[in-house]
């Protein structure tokens, strides 16, 4: 099948990857994906087929990543990724890459949050919400990028080389899991760090799809509101209110969004689509 630009005399053929959510073949990369939204993302990729390679930084993965496994058969493998160093990242991309074979999924889940007055924040509590929450996605994404376009994952030198056209056939997705944090200020805990760092995260994903579109490359992020996990533990009336401002009424189930990961790699999701922001709010912020 062939489309015709009327301004221009080019034809574009369209790849046609089969109406599918079957993802038997594929392998995923998931950080932060042992516990929490990651470990509901982690599950629902393997229940489609797919290989998902964990990380972990400060809590051992490796047992959950064995009864994920166990669960849905499909191989479910943990590495240790502290994802604000960027040279131990580079390190993991190489080893994952050769151990485990060509990443097709990239899910920039991992991140921090903390409720504090900004007058009382330090350098080093902002230093450490942007480097979870923006840095080590910026990092992990780079050195997929390099590593898929044949370059060294560390970062030695500028790189010259002219795009190839059959970079356009990569077809590889990222996707990072942002916040409508970025999008709207939340009420009533105070957490510019979280809120500043997530907008930045949107609009990485909205710079880079630009700018690696033409490898081949989707960049989307998904911003969920609030999701119910075993790590939500803020004030009863918090919740309370949260879910009153919420149109549906309640929390996401980590479940929904693992289905919208898998959707959004699957061959029901168009190669065309990136650079979007995919909003999972149960309407909060239509107001």
């Amino acid at each position: 099948m062939t489309t015709t630009n009327g301004n221009t005399n080019a034809s574009t053929a369209v790849p046609n990857p089969g109406l599918s959510l079957e993802l038997k073949g594929k392998i995923a990369f998931v950080t932060g994906g042992g516990r929490g939204i990651g470990l509901a993302i982690t599950q629902q990729l393997a229940k489609a087929g797919a290989t998902v390679v964990i990380t972990w930084n400060s809590r051992d993965a490796t047992p959950v990543a064995e009864q994920v496994a166990a669960e849905t058969g499909s191989t479910v493998l943990a590495y240790h990724c502290p994802g604000e160093q960027s040279a131990v990242v580079n390190e993991v991309v190489d080893r994952v890459s050769r151990e485990v074979g060509e990443v097709d999924f990239v899910v920039c889940n991992a991140g921090v949050c903390k409720h504090q007055d900004t007058v009382d924040m330090t350098d080093d509590d902002l230093a450490f919400v942007m480097q979870n929450n923006l840095f080590a996605p910026l990092y992990l994404s780079r050195a997929f990028v390099r590593h898929w376009l044949g370059l060294k994952t560390a970062v030695s030198q500028q790189s010259s080389y002219p795009p190839r056209p059959e970079y356009r056939t990569l077809d590889k997705k990222i996707i990072f899991i942002s916040s409508i944090s970025g999008v709207v200020s939340m009420t009533p805990q105070n957490q510019v760090s979280y809120n500043s760092s997530k907008a930045g995260l949107t609009m990485a994903a909205k710079s880079l799809a630009g700018e690696w579109a033409q490898y081949g490359i989707a960049v989307n992020a998904l911003s969920p509101g609030y999701v119910s996990t075993d790590m939500t533990s803020c004030d009863p009336a918090w919740m309370q209110k949260w879910s009153d401002m919420t149109p549906f009424g309640r929390f996401a189930q980590p479940a929904e969004l693992g289905n919208m990961v898998v959707l959004m790699c699957s061959g029901l999701a168009s190669r065309f689509l990136t650079g979007h922001d995919l909003v999972m709010d149960g309407g909060y912020t239509v107001y």
